[in-house]
């Protein structure tokens, strides 16, 4: 409860800071804000034993449009991260650090259009450390949204965190992650 309130006006601090990034670039283009009721973010984990997801339905974005992409930028508060295990949840707090890291970051001004798919390089930030990443996506531009979904492979121990273990073996050090995006227009 405590680190739920912790985290409570972390949403209009995400606002604050997606206008701070796209105030300089918008004047004739259009921004687009993440539709929070149908956009998704998960990953996929393993380890020997078993396999588990998390799911995190509070995800926050803006992107700039003009008939095209230019510019995206998501963000998901680690705490909002389900796997429909509480105690797995609490213990992923503790090896993820969120009270230190609450945050993670993605944000791109470099997209390429190829037909109905979307390759976009840009930035990770996770756990304190920010790389490099390039996402291949499909796209669903309509009258109502543009949508955005696909995936991307993270290695936790990149991004300095420490594997925990079970049973004297470590989690694979590999996070498929999953996205789905929508944008109201």
């Amino acid at each position: 409860m405590l680190l739920q309130l912790l985290f409570l006006n972390f949403n209009y601090m995400l606002r604050n800071i997606f206008i701070l990034f796209f105030s300089f670039s918008i004047y004739s283009q259009g921004t687009l804000m993440v539709d929070s009721e149908k956009s998704s973010l998960s990953y996929d984990a393993k380890h020997f034993l078993h396999a588990w997801s998390g799911v995190n339905d509070n995800i926050s974005g803006v992107i700039v449009y003009d008939k095209e992409i230019s510019k995206i930028a998501i963000a998901a508060k680690v705490v909002d991260f389900d796997s429909g295990n509480s105690n797995r949840d609490a213990h992923s707090l503790e090896v993820l650090e969120a009270l230190k890291f609450p945050i993670i970051k993605f944000y791109s001004d470099d997209i390429k259009y190829k037909s109905d798919s979307l390759i976009i390089t840009g930035k990770l930030e996770f756990h304190g450390q920010t790389k490099n990443i390039i996402v291949n996506s499909k796209l669903n531009d309509s009258n109502e949204h543009v949508q955005i979904n696909g995936s991307f492979n993270v290695i936790p121990t990149d991004f300095l965190i420490k594997l925990p273990s079970f049973m004297l073996a470590e989690i694979k050090d590999l996070l498929n992650i999953k996205f789905d995006l929508y944008f109201k227009k």
